[in-house]
């Protein structure tokens, strides 16, 4: 294989990588988010009773 098509396969790959960590980033703090809110008020409040 030559130089300049590694390099070129190198590039593609990290922009590849940036992408899918910037998505997977932005879908976890949206769960965070979700979590944060008051979505489930009867879940997130409830007690335990003995």
């Amino acid at each position: 294989m030559n130089d300049p098509f590694i390099f070129f396969a190198g590039i593609v790959a990290t922009i590849l990588f940036l992408v899918g960590y910037g998505y997977t980033i932005k879908e976890f703090q949206e769960l965070k988010d979700e979590r944060n809110s008051e979505s489930f008020p009867e879940e997130s409040n409830a007690e335990i009773e003995k």
